[in-house]
């Protein structure tokens, strides 16, 4: 009986699927043999207990039909069951499950066995259940959550049999058992995505019938087996995603033996493989799919690759190929797929390099230096569907071979030196484009009011000359960056329609005017706007609250108006909130304590006003940067701003804040580290904002900060993790610097300007080793300059100008090359170099020779510096003895000139006697 929903209905479609109770009357067929009930959708109910009442059954088909729960031990009874298909793979609901497999070694007559996607994770008998199915022929235990696999051979031998294994996509942790390279019959062995482990067993050259052998996604180490090269018959071979270290000299002798005559497909991606691709590659005769990408592979793709002549795909990117890509590339009549992006191959391609591609559908040369020469008439034979050149050299003229690809799904030309302006037909070209990536080149134009490209999921027009109003945008779009360019006008047109599915939306560096519309809200599943450094005006929209999925607001560097809204945190998932350089007013709004994975928050350059909340450092566990710069904030300093542990900059200057310098703010630990952060400061949540079409450009939203240090102002981005920096100057702080500033051992900048401190600078300061800038001007602080300063190996930007500070300027080391006497100015009583104005002798003169640490080489330790006494009082007491000696004895003086006199006269003749041989020599030569 025939059920199977493609069987009654054609297709695949979820219409008309039969589902509900299953009626026991069914069995008044008594007889039945054949009970196919696949892909129809029962909704999570049980399989009926009854269905082991069909004893003349042989062939049970229950696969992806929506049933749930335990598997009936009933079904052991069905002894004549030949198939059984319980496969659950495709299923929504709840998997199917059993605790023991007992049952199945009743099956004796069972050939076939598919329980993929059956969760067997407590059926710690399945092995031994299998292994009494005395003719099995195929096992299909895929995605069972089996987590052992058993290191002795089963105690009933199905060697003879099992032509088929597939244990994929479990979570074995075990190494390659031996015993199972006796199966002589298997045929097809699938062991991918689990944790094999260790070497792969020359032994595996005994397993002659395999034709396909999966491997990869495990942990396996080591270099490939020699007698690997024996499996006469093997067509497809992965042992990709493992740590298989080679060198492919060794390729050379595998592929001479009998597997080059027979691979078919070879698939070793992202492993550790090591040389050249050289002429081994013409042994594989009948390869269609060479995949090495994502390894260390060097040198230049050889000519001979041409020879490959039934290739389809070709796959190389991830590795450190060099040279030019050989011409003879274009006699691949097969070939598909072409992927190289990602080494440094350069050269010129012409068309010569394609011109037998006529199936050619995916072309990969990204992060190359291949710069193309193509004819402006240039016809191309393929019609591509994923065209990605991004960082390649296609000329300043937009590519007119372009206009003759009608289907493709993905485009990439980012960065390829295109400056001209965009041709109409491009907006004409595929309607079923999904990606398009034309950024940071120098293309100008209009974009048309209403894009055609219904199908499309990113746009990436950044960085280039566009201009003109905002466009309207394709209601399926998930990722708009529009930034850096010159559009204009308002907002309205571009979020104005509704867009359910866009999540990522950049529009900073324009001219967009007007204000933020209401309508923003509608953007359910938005979680990035950045609209930074444009010319929007007005207030901020109260709705926020609709935005539940926003995990970055980037607003900086606009005109905005009004107080932030009071429920602008409530829901709230952000992690960047730039609100910086605007006309904003009110206090901070206490519902931002509700984000409590906030990374970034920048309200610097606005009006705000009120004291500093103590909630910021309570809630926000997870910031890193907090910029409240140019307002109007007073009151003082939280200490509690100390419990931020991973902050990194702290800005709070220009402001009216007063008191002392809390002197916990030494315990920030993030500025006690002096390693360098090898992620970005948004990484541990960069995952989340990017789109579902597996990143296929450079997308995302990338943090950037506007840090004024060393005295001028500075943009990070790419390195705005290595940053960290205080700056509280431009206040009306007083009281003394704490001491216990010098713990922040990681600090690169530190700004204490413009306030009321007073005392002494502590000599703790030197211990900044990574301190780079040091700005303690306008202040009221005295005494001496701590010699300790002189240690800042760094330290490249100095300014001690305008306090009360005395004495002899300290030098030596780091300070002699800040010589700028303005660093100094305005303390009349400081003196030394670089100042003009020279230090008396009651001036104190320090000891220019830093603290000796026992880790310095070149520092003299005190046993060192005794020794050189000690050396100087023997030298002249020994001169003291022999000078008294010669005076007061007659004898010893006479002794002593006479040795003189006569080594004079010894010295003298050897003089004259080289003079003349000289002089001999030179005349003979003139």
């Amino acid at each position: 009986m025939d059920l199977r929903h493609e069987h009654l209905y054609g297709g695949l479609s979820n219409d008309r699927r039969l589902s509900g109770e299953i009626n026991p009357s069914l069995l008044d067929l008594r007889h039945l043999n054949q009970l196919d009930l696949s892909s129809n959708n029962f909704e999570g109910i049980r399989i009926p207990n009854f269905f082991g009442s069909f004893t003349e059954l042989s062939y049970l088909n229950l696969s992806n039909a929506g049933f749930a729960g335990r598997i009936p031990l009933q079904l052991g009874n069905l002894t004549r069951l030949r198939y059984l298909d319980l496969n659950s793979l495709s299923d929504t609901h709840d998997h199917l499950f059993v605790d023991r497999l007992q049952w199945i070694s009743h099956l004796s007559s069972l050939k076939y066995l598919d329980m993929s996607g059956v969760n067997l994770g407590d059926a710690s008998d399945w092995s031994h259940a299998v292994s009494t199915l005395p003719v099995l022929s195929v096992l299909l235990f895929s995605s069972c959550q089996l987590q052992w696999f058993p290191s002795s051979p089963p105690s009933i031998n199905v060697t003879s049999s099992l032509t088929t294994v597939d244990l994929s996509n479990n979570q074995i942790n075990s190494t390659f058992p031996l015993w199972l390279t006796n199966f002589s019959s298997l045929v097809s062995l699938d062991l991918w995505f689990n944790h094999f482990r260790g070497p792969i067993p020359e032994a595996i050259g005994n397993m002659t019938s395999l034709e396909v052998l999966q491997l990869g996604a495990n942990d396996f180490v080591g270099p490939l087996p020699r007698n690997i090269g024996n499996l006469c018959n093997l067509r497809n071979l992965d042992l990709s995603y493992n740590n298989i270290s080679q060198d492919t000299t060794i390729f050379a002798y595998i592929f001479s033996l009998c597997i080059g005559d027979t691979i078919e497909i070879l698939n070793l991606r992202s492993n550790i493989l090591s040389g050249e691709l050289t002429d081994w590659l013409v042994m594989l005769k009948r390869i269609t799919v060479l995949d090495l990408s994502k390894n260390l592979l060097g040198g230049p793709i050889p000519t001979s690759i041409g020879n490959l002549s039934s290739l389809r795909g070709l796959y190389l990117s991830y590795n450190g190929l060099k040279g030019t890509l050989p011409v003879s590339i274009g006699q691949l009549s097969e070939l598909n797929d072409l992927d190289i992006s990602y080494n440094s191959v350069g050269g010129v391609i012409t068309e010569a390099h394609f011109a037998n591609l006529s199936k050619l559908e995916d072309l990969g040369m990204r992060l190359n230096s291949v710069v193309f020469n193509m004819s402006t008439d240039w016809n191309p034979p393929f019609q591509l569907q994923s065209i990605s050149l991004q960082n390649c050299q296609l000329g300043r003229q937009f590519p007119s071979w372009l206009r003759t690809q009608r289907y493709f799904v993905a485009l990439d030309i980012a960065n390829t030196g295109i400056v001209d302006s965009l041709p109409d037909w491009f907006w004409e070209l595929s309607p079923i484009i999904s990606v398009l990536d034309l950024s940071r080149n120098q293309i100008t134009g209009t974009i048309p009011p209403i894009l055609k490209f219904y199908s499309i999921l990113i746009i990436n027009l950044s960085s280039n000359m566009f201009h003109g109003p905002l466009p309207s945008l394709p209601s399926d779009v998930e990722y708009v960056d529009l930034s850096n360019n010159s559009f204009s006008g308002e907002l309205h047109s571009i979020v104005g329609e509704p867009l359910y599915n866009l999540a990522q939306i950049h529009l900073s560096d324009n001219l967009i005017n007007g204000t933020i519309p209401p309508s923003i809200c509608k953007l359910q599943i938005l979680q990035v706007i950045d609209l930074s450094n444009n010319f929007l005006s007005g207030d901020l929209p109260t709705c926020w609250a609709d935005l539940r999925n926003l995990l970055v607001i980037n607003l900086a560097n606009n005109s905005l108006t009004g107080e932030i809204p009071s429920n602008m945190g409530s829901p709230c998932l952000i992690g960047v909130l730039h609100l910086g350089n605007n006309n904003l007013s009110g206090e901070i709004p206490s519902s931002l304590s509700s984000c409590k994975f906030l990374v970034t928050l920048d309200f610097g350059g606005n009006k705000l006003t009120g004291k500093i909340p103590t909630w910021i450092a309570e809630s926000l566990k997870f910031l890193r940067i907090l910029r409240l710069r140019h307002n109007l904030l007073y009151g003082d300093i939280p200490q509690e701003l100390s419990f931020l542990r991973l902050l990194k900059i702290l800005d709070l200057a220009d402001n009216s804040l007063s008191g002392a310098i809390p002197q916990v703010f030494g315990n920030f630990t993030a500025m006690h580290d002096t390693t360098e952060a090898p992620e970005s400061i948004l990484d541990w949540f960069k995952s989340q904002i990017l789109t579902r079409v597996n990143n296929f450009s450079v997308i995302g939203y990338t943090e950037s900060l506007s840090i004024i240090t060393k005295g001028m102002q500075l943009q990070y981005t790419k390195n705005l993790q290595f940053v960290r920096s205080m700056d509280l100057s431009m206040n009306q702080l007083s009281g003394e610097i704490p001491a216990e500033l010098g713990n922040l051992y990681g600090l690169k900048s530190l700004n204490l300007s413009r306030n009321h401190l007073t005392g002494h600078i502590p000599s703790s300061i030197g211990g900044l080793q990574a301190l780079e800038s040091l700005d303690l001007s306008v202040n009221s602080l005295e005494g001496e300059i701590p010699q300790s300063l002189s240690a800042m190996s760094f330290l490249s930007h100095l300014n001690l100008s305008h306090n009360n500070l005395s004495g002899r300027i300290p030098s030596g080391y780091q300070l002699q090359t800040l010589n700028d006497p303005s660093i100094y100015i305005g303390n009349n009583d400081l003196c030394g170099p670089p100042l003009l104005q020279r230090c008396s002798n009651n001036d104190t003169v320090h000891d220019q020779r830093p603290s000796c640490d026992a880790a310095e080489d070149d520092c003299d330790s005190d046993e060192t510096q005794w020794l050189y006494i000690g050396s100087a009082v023997g030298y002249v007491l020994g001169l003291w003895a022999v000078c008294v000696s010669l005076l007061f004895s007659e004898a010893l003086r006479n002794a002593y000139f006479d040795l003189i006199d006569c080594m004079h006269h010894k010295f003298s003749a050897m003089a004259f006697t080289d003079y003349h041989i000289e002089t001999g020599i030179a005349s003979e030569w003139s």
